[in-house]
């Protein structure tokens, strides 16, 4: 950018000495080009020379060659009456972008020296004394500092800023990367397909509200005629809340047993060790008996499971014990849901019940849904669910788990 100014300047001070008739100050029109060319010439030459010498490519060569030329110029216009005597100030604006405000009063001072003898020693200008004091001190010279001192204010204000956004931008960055490390493990954490069960259909619905979700789904082959579900909602977001579904994930199927009361404590255990005060787990697990059509769990702080009866009722067991990663010795009971041929059993984070109630609890919302949805396949709950809380009412994670049996 700095370039592009010094070449429009010399442009503009060559087109407007040739184009332009002065009436109140002299030009002399031959010795100004001459003086933009021969200063044009070498700034060219230097540009070509600091690919060989890198010690040319300072910017004080270029401010100086600067200099130079708008001297020159002053000095062939009648001195501080030249039309041209305020490229005096572009310069200080240029000095104080290369070099701040220090750089910039350097300039503004070395300015002062050179407007004042070049005003004396000009072709045509009257007698130095009132020249001097009227016009320079006092009408010209002041603004020079004046315009060091903003630009360089402004420079320095601008660099700031540019910091600012420089670590805001590493920041997000940052942030970026580490989004995607925790999508990654998220994903890895969730079935890559729905297991088969004879006499069980099941379906499985999951929406992050974010690119890192906080909810948790899986499945568990407890044995062929059985088998295990949990779904989960952890407290964290990002890298920490997607270690956490990991952590969730693994205690409970490294914690398993047949008495799921003793399964959750032991689970509990385990999460308390990688959880913080601010941090903890609700969750649901349970094992699913085609043959016995019941459902055994236990719910540790988690939203109640639903019943979509056959003929279109829906129910709701309310049980339920302190979430995980909370406190030690923490109590557990297991529950059991018996089953109707037809029935669907609905599993779900709190994020179906807020999206549907505006934020409130949206229990009795999703009953209405599940009854509304009833009639129709499964599969096609989730998309009814979705098309129900669409934005801006989608503001957290959403999951559902739909198992009906025959």
């Amino acid at each position: 950018m700095l370039t592009g100014t010094r070449w429009a300047i010399a442009l503009f001070v060559l087109v407007t000495a040739w184009t332009v008739d002065f009436e109140a100050t002299t030009v002399q029109r031959i010795p100004i080009a001459i003086s933009v060319l021969v200063i044009s010439t070498l700034t060219l030459a230097s540009g070509f020379a600091a690919r060989r010498w890198e010690w040319t490519h300072r910017p004080v060569i270029a401010l100086t060659a600067d200099i130079a030329l708008v001297t020159a110029v002053v000095y062939f216009s009648d001195g501080i009456e030249s039309p041209f005597y305020p490229l005096y100030y572009v310069v200080v604006v240029i000095a104080g972008v290369e070099f701040g405000l220090s750089g910039a009063l350097a300039c503004a001072s070395a300015l002062t020296i050179v407007s004042i003898v070049t005003d004396a020693i000009a072709p045509g200008v009257p007698a130095i004394g009132a020249v001097v004091l009227t016009d320079d001190i006092i009408r010209t010279l002041p603004y020079l500092f004046l315009t060091a001192v903003i630009t360089g204010a402004l420079r320095g204000r601008v660099r700031v800023l540019d910091e600012t956004a420089s670590a805001l931008r590493a920041e997000r960055a940052a942030d970026t990367r580490e989004m995607e490390v925790a999508a990654r493990i998220l994903r890895a954490q969730l079935p890559l397909e729905i297991p088969c069960l004879p006499g069980v259909e099941i379906a499985a619905t999951y929406r992050p509200a974010r690119e890192v979700g906080g909810d948790l789904y899986d499945f568990y082959p407890v044995r062929k005629d059985l088998l295990g579900v949990t779904v989960a909602d952890v407290s964290g977001k990002g890298v920490p809340g997607a270690l956490l579904v990991s952590s969730c994930k693994y205690a409970l199927r490294e914690s398993y047993r047949d008495d799921l009361a003793q399964m959750m404590s032991a689970a509990n255990e385990q999460i308390l060790s990688v959880t913080t005060d601010e941090t903890f787990i609700t969750a649901i697990y349970g094992i699913i008996n085609p043959a016995l059509r019941e459902f055994r769990y236990v719910n540790a702080g988690h939203m109640p499971p639903m019943v979509v009866r056959a003929e279109g009722e829906v129910v709701c067991a309310e049980h339920s014990d302190p979430p995980l990663g909370i406190a030690p010795d923490s109590q557990y009971a297991e529950q059991r849901i018996v089953l109707q041929p037809g029935d669907t059993l609905v599993l779900y984070t709190d994020g179906v019940t807020d999206a549907l109630g505006y934020g409130g609890p949206g229990i009795e919302q999703l009953r209405a849904l599940l009854m509304s949805v009833a009639g129709l396949p499964i599969s096609q709950w989730g998309d009814a669910l979705m098309a129900a809380i669409e934005q801006p009412r989608h503001v957290d994670d959403v999951t559902m788990v739909a198992m009906k049996v025959q």
